[in-house]
């Protein structure tokens, strides 16, 4: 959408503000329940072997620091370097578990279902735990633990054991905090423009967990097995003190199972639902005998939800969060195929359709089917496109991109009213 000097909204390049991250948020929430199977595990398999890289970035850093900088230093420069991990999810694209707790966001707007929430957190659980193994093997084969007559090697055997021998509530609550500042990372990201927003959003957060000694269930997935592969190495064990907690079983007991539960709470309720209760939460309804609220165009607040069917993520980002502040409720779907059962579910007032998706024509034959079906045979449609307007088209309005916010919003009003009057 390009500003063409009328008076109206345009794209900013200003960072986002919170209440517009929250939209955001919701709206990547909603794409990510979506994702078909092989693409969903590949990328988690993805930020298994990023996070997996950022904990091995950070364990060299952290062989011998400690003796020249201190305890404090230490964990901070081994904090940034960890930063690798989240940086290399979010700039290059992969599924997190710990990220994917602001799923919840989507979820208690009822654009996620239960089921699309537990399916995307089990498979990315699954995908991140494999990629995060899979790494630790493939540089446990390297030797690089050797490095430094051994001292790596060490370092990754006493984090490992350390872990392993946390008590059930420490290592919950420590997952707790972990996770709060990750998504607190993800959500500043959010905000971001740049590439180098999304870098120095991320670094902050990220090493004040690891220099405060919170816990990761991802992470652990490489520093854990990690330690246990090389506690199989007989001549670098016998250098390090006792390995008595390091095993599979308190692996699994005494760090996974409360640090996964931990990372849920911290991230899903102190961040996710926090912030969906401050900017998302829909507005308590007015008493039945009270006369229904309206808008400036006369249009009653309840007859103001909006469908955005486009395969573009960033174009239904904006138009999506500009129309919420409008106070629209806004739902988005990313092909035709979705978009004609998302009509069927959400009933929405007006859709916003684009005519290129999984074809040059899909948004065409989604309107003439929705023209066709009873059911939604009245329902407004607003057709866009980059292209010029076909010569035929079942739409009520056409709109090519790019266009200035104020006049898809002016133009959304008019089919609404239209819609309105017609009844």
């Amino acid at each position: 959408m390009a500003d063409d000097g009328k008076q109206g909204s345009s794209i900013s390049f200003d960072a986002l503000m919170p209440a517009e991250m929250a939209v955001k948020a919701e709206n990547i929430g909603v794409r990510k329940a979506e994702l078909p199977f092989d693409k969903l595990f590949l990328l988690a398999v993805l930020a298994g072997a990023f996070i997996g890289l950022g904990a091995e970035y950070a364990t060299v850093v952290f062989t011998g620091s400690k003796d020249i900088l201190g305890y404090g230093l230490t964990r901070l420069l081994g904090g940034a370097v960890f930063s690798l991990g989240l940086i290399l999810v979010v700039v290059a694209g992969a599924e997190l578990f710990t990220g994917n707790a602001l799923i919840i966001m989507a979820y208690a707007s009822r654009k996620v279902s239960t089921w699309r929430l537990l399916r995307n957190w089990v498979i990315v659980y699954a995908g991140n735990f494999a990629g995060s193994i899979l790494t630790a093997y493939f540089l446990f084969l390297t030797k690089q633990y050797t490095f430094e007559k051994g001292a790596v090697g060490v370092t990754a055997l006493n984090i490992a054991n350390t872990k392993c021998g946390l008590d059930f509530w420490p290592a919950l609550f420590l997952g707790v905090y972990c996770n709060a500042l990750v998504c607190l990372a993800v959500w500043l990201a959010f905000s971001a423009r740049t590439t180098t927003d999304r870098i120095l959003a991320i670094v902050f957060p990220i090493s004040a967990f690891v220099a405060s000694g919170f816990e990761h269930s991802v992470a652990n997935m490489y520093f854990i097995p990690m330690g246990l592969f090389i506690k199989g190495d007989p001549a670098i064990a016998a250098l390090a003190p006792s390995l008595a907690n390091l095993t599979w079983a308190n692996f699994v007991v005494r760090n996974l199972i409360p640090v996964t539960i931990g990372n849920i709470i911290g991230g899903g309720v102190m961040v996710g639902a926090i912030y969906w209760w401050i900017y998302l939460r829909p507005a308590v309804a007015a008493p039945k005998e009270a006369a229904p609220e309206a808008t400036p165009e006369g249009l009653p607040v309840g007859a103001r939800s909006v469908l955005i069917i486009d395969d573009d993520p960033d174009f239904c980002d904006v138009v999506s969060t500009h129309l919420a502040q409008e106070g629209y409720d806004v739902r988005c779907a990313f092909s035709a195929r979705e978009g004609r059962r998302a009509v069927a579910d959400l009933r929405p007032d007006a859709v916003v359709l684009d005519v290129r998706m999984e074809t040059e024509s899909a948004g065409l034959d989604l309107a003439r089917a929705l023209r066709e079906d009873a059911e939604t045979r009245s329902l407004p449609i607003v057709l866009v496109s980059g292209a010029v307007a076909p010569a035929e088209h079942a739409a009520d309005r056409f709109l090519k991109k790019p266009f200035q916010f104020s006049l898809l919003r002016d133009t959304i009003d008019e089919v609404l009213k239209g819609a309105r009057d017609r009844r």
